[in-house]
């Protein structure tokens, strides 16, 4: 079981917990919340009809940013960060609402199933942040989790 299955659960996961909700996005069409591995897609054009992807938001970006494993019999545990960004272009500045709703239901998800795929274990502490710099009308909140992989045990060669 590698990082990658674990990132693919997560981005499956996070797709159907999203299937029903849409936002506006800055072509202003109301559009999925769309969820990606590590990154975002590089924008192509402005034109939704002939650029499947474009334009990315609203969205929530699943990065694995490293593991750490103690010892030969400990699980390792993987670091995500999930970053969710939404557009909203009116002057009240209120976007960082719908950010933070989408973070507020992973957090709620992940707290009431903390197994992803039949595999990773959620661990606490969960945390979450909002931005502190102006990316107006764009709007970021992200959270941080601790996953547990099953431990590897090593092989012992038959004689």
């Amino acid at each position: 079981m590698t990082q990658e299955f674990l990132q693919d659960a997560m981005v499956a996961d996070l797709k159907e917990l999203f299937a029903h909700e849409r936002l506006k996005s800055s072509l202003g069409v109301e559009r999925e919340i769309q969820i990606y591995p590590q990154d975002v897609p590089i924008r192509e054009s402005d034109d939704e009809a002939q650029d499947k992807k474009a334009p990315p938001e609203p969205y929530v970006v699943v990065r694995l940013r490293g593991g750490k494993t103690e010892s030969d019999d400990d699980p390792q545990i993987i670091d995500a960060v999930l970053v969710a960004c939404v557009y909203d272009p009116d002057p009240g500045r209120q976007g960082y609402r719908d950010a933070l709703h989408i973070i507020n239901k992973i957090y709620h998800h992940y707290s009431a199933c903390a197994v992803i795929g039949n595999r990773w274990e959620v661990l606490y502490p969960m945390e979450w942040t909002t931005q502190e710099e102006d990316t107006h009308p764009y709007y970021f909140t992200a959270m941080s989790l601790r996953i547990q992989a099953p431990a590897v045990h090593k092989e012992v060669p038959e004689a």
